[in-house]
């Protein structure tokens, strides 16, 4: 029998079994067909339930154990961890207990049986942590959607809502029983839904904008109208259309806030890309993997599910921070730009060489200009290599006076290739990246910490020809003012 290929991510099998010499047996087969994965033996239900929370993808069990059978024992399982795959592999079973398990929603049914029975269950094992493991990103991508805090919506093909957060079910005071599968109609006037229907229109023809924003107003279920600035995008298609996303936001109380509204639907729009395409996409790509993966037994596919599981792990985290750092900040400390930079170097790279031509401080959030200088010098670190010199400085240098509030501010430099000044625009939009494995929000980190600082952001080239960022509208202090 050859070996299985070998996956990225490890598998852990917990099997619980109460004939000992079989679980000896039977975990030498697994780890063969799985080298991947590592099986972790059990020989009596209690033991398998204390092993139970070091974390596995998969749990096999035997049926015809004393004082717990298989089911009993899937029961407790699935109480304490739901959904997690539970494999039956038994030797004494029946027609009757295999219909019982699969009902009752076991992942699958096997008798035992010689080295074929073993490939079987290696299969469906590895299937199924696939599928589990597909099913917690999507969850996880829902929570993302959930933490952003505005009302979100995907209405499907049909003109339908698929789906609403519970910032949507609250704007509108509708059960979201009563939502999904409802038409837009329930909650907009017939003028509304043909607005939108005319945006999406636009949007998905051939020259038409990625995503549109207009306002719209919102007939709550309790008869209270709500104006709100819808902004939407198609999710992405090839030949069928598949629907659209969008995000409410509401300005009822926001109309003498202009310039704050003008920031929120900007990052809005940029967050509709996000969900709409490029953490959709991976997702997508996952499921469908996962498929071919079940039907081919290609080990190509399951590269390709594990590529994508690890892609949108690091979009998600990236999303998620992008959204908290562009919070305004509300408390500030005296930090000196010295040691912030020399911090963030260590963390970042213990190559670079690093040159402080002013002690000067600023007045900012500690976590998030620790991050913002992280993500500066990585991004030198990565386009201009570990060897990237990054000079840390001043735009107008402090005299003996104790404050100067003509100090225009500070700026990060390095003389690695530079940016094109083709894209000096766009570098602080999230997903632009030049790098294969970024995700493209590093700079766009770094734009949203300066905006909350109330500071401007922009990049030029530095005396070296590399990049250089620079933070204007920023007050200046003396080192010995930091606090640290």
């Amino acid at each position: 029998m050859s070996p299985r290929k070998q996956i990225q991510q490890p598998i852990r099998v917990l099997h619980i079994d109460d004939d000992s010499s079989f679980l000896d047996l039977s975990q030498t087969y697994l780890e063969r067909e799985l080298p991947a994965a590592t099986v972790v033996t059990a020989d009596t239900p209690q033991a398998g339930l204390d092993e139970l929370d070091r974390n596995f993808d998969c749990v096999v069990s035997d049926y015809d154990m004393p004082k717990m059978d298989g089911l009993e024992l899937f029961e407790t399982v699935n109480e304490r961890q739901p959904r997690l795959p539970f494999v039956l592999y038994t030797g004494k079973g029946s027609e009757e207990i295999a219909s019982k398990a699969l009902n009752v929603g076991v992942t699958g049914y096997f008798q035992k049986g010689g080295p074929d029975q073993y490939q079987r269950l290696a299969n469906r094992i590895e299937h199924a942590t696939n599928e589990y493991r597909t099913e917690r990103e999507s969850e996880r991508y829902s929570t993302v959607l959930q933490a952003l805090g505005y009302p979100i919506y995907v209405v499907n093909e049909r003109a339908n809502f698929e789906y609403v957060n519970d910032a949507f079910v609250e704007l509108t005071g509708y059960d979201r029983e009563e939502i999904i599968g409802a038409s837009p109609g329930l909650m907009k006037s017939d003028e509304g839904v043909e607005q939108a229907d005319e945006m999406l229109a636009q949007i998905v023809s051939s020259t038409g904008p990625d995503s549109k924003q207009f306002s719209v107003d919102i007939y709550t279920n309790d008869g209270e109208v709500i104006p709100c600035q819808d902004h939407m995008a198609a999710l992405p298609f090839e030949d069928d259309f598949r629907g659209s996303v969008g995000i409410l936001q509401d300005v009822s109380e926001q109309k003498q806030q202009r310039r704050e509204l003008r920031r929120q639907n900007e990052r809005l729009e940029e967050f509709v890309s996000i969900i709409s395409h490029d953490l959709r996409s991976p997702l997508d790509m996952a499921k469908t993997a996962t498929k071919l993966a079940e039907e081919t037994n290609e080990a190509a596919y399951f590269e390709k599910v594990t590529a994508a599981h690890d892609r949108m792990e690091q979009m998600i985290t990236e999303l998620v921070t992008l959204a908290q750092t562009g919070k305004s900040v509300t408390h500030r400390d005296c930090l000196s730009l010295s040691t912030l930079a020399e911090e963030a170097g260590r963390t970042v790279t213990t190559d670079m060489t690093l040159q402080i031509e002013s002690e000067a401080a600023v007045e900012g959030e500690a976590g998030r200009m620790r991050r913002l200088f992280e993500n500066i010098i990585a991004n030198a670190d990565t386009h201009a290599g570990p060897d990237v010199t990054v000079t840390v400085g001043v735009l107008t240098e402090l005299d003996d006076r104790e404050e100067q509030e003509e100090a225009e501010g500070f700026y990060i430099e390095d003389d690695g290739p530079g940016i094109p000044i083709d894209n000096y625009d766009r570098v602080f939009e999230p997903s632009v990246t030049t790098d294969d494995n970024g995700t493209g929000f590093g700079l766009a980190i770094v734009h949203r910490i300066a905006d909350a600082h109330g500071w401007t952001v922009t990049v030029e080239d530095s005396a070296n020809g590399g990049a250089r960022f620079v933070f204007s509208n920023v007050e200046l202090y003396p080192r010995q003012r930091a606090t640290a």
